[in-house]
């Protein structure tokens, strides 16, 4: 009996010791924060998958081994189809960043807070939701667009370049006649581009390949054939010595990894995937007179505010053959990357039509800041400027044109990307600003200020309708003037702003095509004086005699306009008049 009380006695010690340690270790220990649904919803979850991918690999090696090759697969021959999603957040981190810290904040008072709290956090939450959807991607676009202005290299020009290898044919209507009347059934001709060519000259040129409509060609066939017809000549020549034979394994409109956007895409490297993007595709021939498919890149530049730059081109060479060559394509695309600093290197591309649309219109349309920060600004727009809506002219700005800036500027003369900018108000028609652009993606963008000189010139938007009004007894239910671009020459003694406008026929009832004709009309504008001249169709392939007709036409306007002002008398200073003497 003694025996059994001193075990009990033992053991009641021990249980005391027990206690006492696990006290002790509790105080120890700091105590565990109070976690929300959110966090053990995203643990139980990251756990749950570990647990059960784990046990997979456990039960079922082999099929776990297969299952994650193919997924490694598709992330890596996949990636061009969700690089796009990771662009849209790298435009708009700056938003996404705010929008979770401000949840994150009205999370915690709402756990905190009692039920009016609870109802006010609620609706700040849906309030600041709300703003950001109508008010992030611009504000963001707002602020890019200003630091895009100010850092951009600049030039003011006190005296316009003169232009030169004017374009008869507009875009629309080049592209029609591809497409319509130029090839078969089953091809598809790419969007024409106005390019130089190695001899001096300036072409529309496209890519033949297999049509959208159908589908097996587009998995099988290539880009296969290069349309070059002259930019410059009234009538476009689409017979055999205008077409050249080539082999593109990828294209425009080819499927998966065949299709050039993908191909591309997968030819960027990381810090290429996250800030760059392809755009525009064009055929160029090189010095040696090969073409090349030319991809026209995009770069977002700026952490806080990406705003788009011109990131150079991809040089696509006709396709390697062989199965070594397809898997290439497949997991690396295809290309040579050329960025900005290294065209000059290159005679073929310097000069040219390289840079993207989305570029040269995001740097017109940063000069709304040329009056200050709050020039653009809702309800103010004091001295704001736009980049005019043309609906009728399927060829919106900018207007690819060749510049001659020899005695106006340090810059080549070249193929430009021009803009011709109006006020904010669209009922308000007149030339506010011109913009010139290197198509070769030279940095400093050259402007003219036609407010500041007061020069009184008529927009790009107001010339289809003085077109019209010049000669009412036209057919202009079926024809419509488009396209009225940039003509400046020395005419009369005097350097002129005109604007060339080509009359051309809707090809469908929609008015979604455009045919020039086989030799279409041409007007010329006088942006000044508002005085339209229809070109005589047998001087059309002659810029040089459009300048002796305006003057014949235009001489007696100009005359009376061009008075010199009469210089005002000069008056000679009275001669200082001096008081007579004091008489003694």
């Amino acid at each position: 009996m003694a025996e059994f009380d001193d075990i009990r006695k033992r053991a009641d010690e021990l249980g005391g010791r027990q206690q006492d340690a696990n006290a002790a270790s509790a105080e120890a220990q700091p105590e565990e924060k109070e976690r929300g649904p959110l966090y053990w919803l995203a643990r139980n979850l990251t756990v749950g998958l570990a647990t059960r991918y784990g046990n997979f690999w456990k039960n079922r090696p082999i099929l776990a081994f297969l299952f994650t090759a193919v997924l490694i697969w598709l992330a890596i021959t996949g990636r061009s189809a969700y690089q796009p999603g990771f662009i849209f957040i790298r435009k708009y981190l700056v938003v996404a960043v705010f929008v979770l810290i401000a949840f994150a904040i009205m999370y915690r008072a709402f756990r905190r807070s009692q039920i009016t709290g609870k109802v006010v956090t609620v609706l700040v939450g849906l309030g600041i939701a709300v703003g950001v959807w109508f008010y992030g991607a611009p504000m963001v676009n707002y602020l890019a667009l200003y630091y895009h202005y100010q850092s951009v290299p600049k030039v003011g020009l006190s005296e316009l370049p003169i232009t030169g290898n004017e374009r008869i044919q507009p875009l629309n209507s080049i592209s029609t006649l591809a497409s319509q009347e130029a090839i078969d059934e089953t091809e598809s001709a790419t969007l024409p581009h106005f390019i130089r060519r190695q001899d001096g000259g300036f072409d529309f040129s496209m890519g033949v390949g297999p049509s959208p409509d159908y589908l097996l060609q587009r998995l099988t066939r290539n880009v296969y054939e290069v349309i070059s017809v002259s930019g410059t000549a009234p009538a476009p020549d689409f017979s055999g010595t205008n077409r050249h034979e080539v082999d593109f394994d990828v294209g425009e409109k080819l499927l998966f990894s065949k299709n050039v956007y993908v191909a591309s895409i997968k030819r960027f490297n990381i810090g290429q995937f996250f800030n760059y993007q392809p755009d525009e595709v064009r055929f160029l021939e090189d010095d040696k007179g090969n073409w090349k498919q030319v991809v026209s890149l995009v770069k977002w530049k700026g952490f806080l505010f990406p705003r788009p730059v011109f990131g150079g081109v991809l040089v696509i060479e006709p396709r390697d053959k062989g199965f070594g060559a397809v898997m290439r394509r497949i997991i690396a695309g295809e290309g040579t990357i050329i960025h900005p600093n290294e065209i000059d290197n290159y005679d073929w591309l310097n000069g040219q039509n390289l840079v993207p649309e989305k570029v040269s219109r995001f740097t017109a349309e940063s000069f709304r800041f040329h009056e200050g920060f709050l020039a653009p600004f809702p309800g103010y727009h004091e001295g704001d400027i736009r980049i005019p809506v043309l609906p009728q002219d399927q060829n919106a700005m900018p207007f690819i044109t060749w510049f001659d800036f020899e005695g106006v500027a340090d810059a080549e003369s070249a193929l430009y990307n021009y803009f011709g900018l109006e006020p904010y108000q669209e009922s308000k028609q007149g030339l506010n600003m011109s913009v010139f652009i290197a198509g070769d993606g030279a940095e400093t963008v050259y402007y003219f200020d036609h407010a500041a000189s007061v020069s009184g010139l008529t927009g790009s938007s107001a010339i289809p309708v003085k077109v019209r009004e010049s000669r009412k007894n036209y057919d202009w239910n079926n024809n419509v003037p488009v396209e009225s671009r940039p003509f400046i020459r020395d005419v009369g003694g005097k350097r002129r702003f005109f604007w060339l406008t080509t009359v051309v026929t809707k090809s469908d009832r929609e008015g979604e095509g455009f045919i020039g004709g086989s030799i279409p009309d041409v007007t010329l504008t006088d942006a000044l004086k508002k005085q339209v001249v229809w070109v005589e169709q047998r001087s059309l392939g002659d810029s040089e005699n459009w300048e002796n007709q305006l003057e014949e036409e235009l001489n007696m306007l100009w005359e009376d306009f061009d008075l010199p002002e009469e210089e005002p008398e000069t008056v000679q200073p009275a001669e200082p008049v001096v008081p007579d003497a004091p008489i003694d």
